[in-house]
């Protein structure tokens, strides 16, 4: 993480803040900095035509910061730019997204970036950031009971489920995109449609195997589905399954689904 992506992640978020240079100009006040920085070179960090040099951090260390720069994130994202904040960050968030875990993770996330030393990479926190503040905060608890992974530590973000609008007699191709967002590395997995009685479309493969992915990578998968002639809207429902044929998300059911929308004419 360098500081011209974590700010381009953030401030697009914070209507209240009238320009980038501000938005710097704010970041390094709630970090305790008193610095003068000229309005250009405020421009050019937040630009990434500057980097943030060991001469800014040192003004910005040695601060109790965490509550300042908390409350600068919490007063400035908008509460309807939360969700785009963490897809920002490549943060996956399936329930309601919690302002106030995502302001604790920011803070942490600049504080490693004012503490890394001479280089101006510090490592990628929030994710794990905000998954281990939500996981503390009692708010989490039902999520955490009602979806309960198979393998404790283990998650998945796969995104939204799409709709295929075709004629009946055509085939369409679909490729997820899935994140291993946990803990647990997917060792012999695979993803099996759980082709119901009513489900008229077929897909091939039907049973997808998995290669093994660490925390944090993701895989991408294909099918091609086919309406075989049949009008409907049909929900074709996947699942992820472990080398013993368990479902490793149970009550997630619509986690990996696909919505075919099969007509025999379209216009």
């Amino acid at each position: 993480m360098v500081l011209e992506n974590f700010c381009k992640g953030i401030y697009p978020s914070c209507p209240t803040i009238t320009n980038r240079e501000n938005f710097i100009d704010g970041l390094f006040k709630a970090a305790g900095g008193t610095a003068y920085i000229s309005v250009s070179y405020k421009r050019q960090l937040y630009s990434g035509d500057k980097v943030f040099v060991e001469a800014q951090k040192a003004d910005l260390r040695g601060h109790d910061n965490q509550k300042a720069l908390e409350d600068f994130f919490y007063e400035n994202i908008a509460d309807g730019k939360v969700m785009d904040v963490l897809l920002a960050f490549s943060v996956p968030e399936k329930s309601e997204p919690n302002k106030k875990v995502l302001s604790t993770a920011l803070a942490l996330q600049m504080k490693a970036l004012i503490d890394c030393g001479d280089d101006e990479e510090a490592d990628d926190l929030i994710l794990a950031a905000y998954q281990e503040a939500k996981a503390a905060s009692p708010d989490n608890e039902t999520t955490v009971s009602v979806f309960k992974p198979l393998y404790p530590g283990d998650d998945v973000y796969v995104g939204t489920n799409p709709t295929y609008k075709i004629q009946s007699h055509q085939t369409v191709s679909h490729t997820w995109s899935i994140m291993n967002a946990g803990k647990v590395m997917w060792v012999n997995r695979k993803l099996v449609y759980r082709r119901g009685p009513k489900d008229r479309p077929e897909a091939a493969p039907s049973e997808i195997p998995i290669p093994t992915v660490k925390p944090q990578e993701s895989v991408k998968i294909t099918t091609t589905f086919d309406g075989r002639g049949f009008d409907g809207v049909f929900h074709c429902f996947w699942e992820m399954q472990d080398s013993d044929g368990e479902n490793c998300f149970p009550k997630r059911d619509s986690l990996f689904s696909v919505t075919i929308d099969a007509k025999f004419k379209r216009t």
